[in-house]
């Protein structure tokens, strides 16, 4: 339990739309339909589920999709070696790279800083990919006519692996403003989530106490003050919670905590879950 005000509370009851980039595709379908009322992406599942709202730009915003139809595709596994070499009739330059490619690849060979001191034979870094027709008709990745890259004047080998024909669903994405503030949006929460640990036995407190700013560990499932502090913890207030584990908003002796709480393996089959 750690004790939480208002950029904290938010912060565990919401997810990033605006990482660096180049974006995870989940944010950056999010993104789209926050900047542009809605977004579409074609995929063989979606890249965004429900669930918690995306925060972009200090406002907070629910995420829905719907399917708009299908098309074919071609899926892909794409490593690239950053400390290999190449001849020059194998190797493509980054700009000579279709759009999507250099988007691709761009972000992998980006990878070759933080991959330093684990360098290996072979690819280090791989990602899997999803092409359209379009996209794979314009790849020259995908064209099989080179084996390497160069990009900033060094060259990178790929692998391409695991290719297959695929059919690709699109989808639709819309975005409802949750909360135009971070004050907002924690005090949103806290109407709706906030809970009062009290009247709690003694094992109970002793339990409690020791999470505060740390944590308590139930060594085993015969703990049964932690078995019954987990009852103060219903799953209707959770900020969100599934079988395994869960995160509530608590006040406690006055203070209000943000609350871990991981009971997988405890008591798994009678724990109850949030609706997704």
């Amino acid at each position: 339990m750690k004790a939480a005000d208002d950029a904290e509370i938010v912060e565990a009851a919401s997810r990033p739309a605006a990482v660096e980039s180049p974006a995870p595709d989940d944010q950056a379908v999010v993104r789209e339909a926050i900047e542009h009322g809605s977004g579409t992406v074609t995929a063989t599942k979606p890249p965004v589920e429900r669930g918690l709202p995306f925060v972009y730009e200090d406002s907070y915003y629910e995420v829905d999709w719907n399917v708009t139809g299908t098309e074919p595709g071609t899926a892909f596994v794409v490593g690239v070696d950053l400390n290999g070499t190449a001849s020059a009739d194998e190797t493509v330059a980054f700009d000579d790279l279709s759009k999507h490619d250099r988007q691709l690849l761009g972000g992998l060979v980006s990878a070759t800083t933080e991959s330093e001191g684990r360098l290996r034979p072979g690819p280090e870094v791989a990602v899997s990919e999803e092409y359209t027709m379009a996209k794979t008709n314009t790849s020259v990745l995908l064209s099989g006519d080179y084996s390497a890259l160069r990009y900033n004047g060094t060259v990178y080998p790929f692998e391409l692996n695991e290719r297959e024909n695929v059919t690709l669903t699109r989808y639709r994405y819309t975005v409802s403003t949750v909360a135009d503030s971070t004050a907002t949006y924690a005090q949103q929460l806290r109407e709706k989530h906030l809970i009062t640990l009290s009247g709690l036995s003694e094992d109970e407190r002793m339990v409690v106490n020791e999470a505060v700013d740390d944590v308590y560990y139930a060594e085993d499932t015969d703990d049964e003050a932690f078995r019954s502090v987990m009852d103060h913890f219903p799953a209707e207030s959770a900020i969100d919670a599934d079988s395994y584990d869960g995160t509530w908003l608590v006040r406690y002796d006055g203070e209000i905590y943000v609350a871990d709480f991981s009971y997988g393996g405890f008591d798994l089959n009678d724990r109850p879950v949030t609706e997704e």
